[in-house]
């Protein structure tokens, strides 16, 4: 039997991200699906205390208003007040012909294979002006299967961090 030609579904946890809140984090899942289908929406669960859950909506509606790029964001829903969900959309292809080639299949290419919290961290921190913890931690997994941990400064992941903070 050769290789698969499907992504499997692999989930990344992002436990505190956000400065002055240790106890709100996100996780990502990406659904499994053919290699050569266009991407699939990647629903973000996002839970933590009620407060800082409810200054973080307000932020996240500006991700999906302000965000214009080949990628963009879906309106948060608030689940209950300690929970909302949200979803990466990949845009790279909406507007382009076929004969647009390399522009559009770099963006396509680009949101395949970089893990969607890179910018979504990105976007809270520019665009939302959230300020990022100074290690943000995570872990991916696939099934039960831990695959990787990472550890990265804010400064690798965003050029200029947020000065707000979610606590009160």
């Amino acid at each position: 039997m050769g290789p698969s030609r499907q992504f499997a579904e692999i989930t990344i946890k992002v436990p505190a991200p956000f400065a002055g809140v240790s106890d709100l984090g996100f996780s990502a899942r990406y659904p499994g699906q053919p290699m050569l289908e266009p991407s699939r929406d990647v629903p973000l669960w996002i839970e933590g205390p009620a407060g800082p859950m409810r200054r973080l909506a307000d932020r996240l509606r500006m991700l999906a208003t302000l965000v214009q790029s080949a990628h963009g964001w879906s309106q948060p829903v608030q689940l209950t007040d300690e929970v909302l969900v949200m979803a990466f959309q990949d845009r790279s292809q909406v507007g382009l012909a076929l004969g647009d080639g390399a522009a559009g299949a770099l963006d396509y290419v680009l949101n395949l294979v970089r893990p969607v919290v890179f910018p979504f961290l990105r976007d809270c921190a520019e665009v939302a002006h959230l300020r990022l913890t100074d290690q943000i931690d995570m872990s991916v997994r696939r099934s039960d299967d831990r695959l990787a941990d990472l550890s990265m400064r804010w400064d690798q992941i965003v050029q200029a961090n947020g000065e707000d903070l979610l606590s009160a």
